[in-house]
């Protein structure tokens, strides 16, 4: 082997040597440049469906759960408006005050009507009729019993030949007319009681026309508006105020009709 065979020689060891050491210092940059990554966090879940609610969107506005147009049943002045825009009410409050004058006469008068048929008929408060107790009756009753008794003495006199025939039938014809005035007394009774029970009636229509003179609010709630005022004149079914109820509150909405089919309860 000559001498440049050794110089080349020991070049390729010598390159050789350095080769791995190279290698191993790049190995040793690139670990320290990027550092491992970081552990990530895993929850596992179980998978489930779920209904996605649908919205529509329309527009409505908000009304009154219940409303009343307030009206009179009777006829007169208006004295007095307790009442005035907004003010809260409940079942029967006074809305309106109708003057009463005129049905508190009329009131007046068929009880007094009531009163002088009681009265002759006998009857007391809550006593049923009842036509033998009604003194007209009495009376006739206890005419043709007393006649009944007459005619059977002057009868029993006939047949002893002691008075005459004329005189008994004057006193048959007593008896007769005596039967007749106890029913005619009876029939007159019905009648008077049949008159009792129309008084009776018109009294409860004057209780009532006195009543209507109070105009009263139907349910709880607000008044809306008060259509009338002291001193105006009102007719039966004029509106005098408007009563709502707001609780609950309607809402009226107004849905496209494409989406008439997807409406249903919730």
């Amino acid at each position: 082997m000559n001498r440049r065979s050794l110089s080349y020689l020991a070049a390729t060891s010598l390159l050789s040597a350095a080769i791995p050491s190279l290698a191993g210092c790049g190995s040793e940059t690139t670990a320290a440049a990027a550092p491992a990554p970081a552990a990530v966090g895993v929850h596992a879940v179980t998978v489930r469906s779920q209904a996605i609610d649908r919205f529509l969107r329309v527009t409505g506005s908000l009304a009154a759960d219940e409303e009343a147009k307030v009206a009179a049943e009777t006829s007169g002045r208006v004295v007095a408006t307790p009442v005035e825009r907004g003010t809260r009410v409940s079942a029967g409050t006074v809305l309106i005050r109708i003057s009463g004058t005129e049905a508190d006469a009329q009131l007046r008068e068929a009880e007094a009507n009531a009163g002088q048929i009681e009265a002759r008929l006998g009857l007391t408060a809550g006593q049923a009729f009842d036509p033998s107790r009604v003194p007209e009756v009495l009376n006739a009753k206890a005419s043709l019993e007393w006649a009944e008794a007459d005619f059977n003495r002057i009868k029993a006199l006939l047949d002893q030949r002691v008075v005459s025939q004329a005189e008994y039938d004057q006193k048959l014809t007593a008896v007769q007319a005596a039967r007749q005035q106890y029913v005619g007394a009876q029939n007159a009774a019905q009648q008077s009681y049949r008159s009792l029970v129309a008084a009776r009636a018109r009294i409860d229509l004057a209780r009532k026309a006195s009543a209507d003179t109070l105009v009263r609010a139907p349910f709880a709630g607000l008044v809306a508006e008060r259509l009338v005022s002291t001193g105006d004149y009102v007719t039966r079914g004029t509106a005098v105020a408007t009563v709502v109820n707001i609780d609950p509150l309607r809402v009226e909405l107004t849905v496209p009709e494409q989406y008439l089919s997807q409406i249903k309860v919730g």
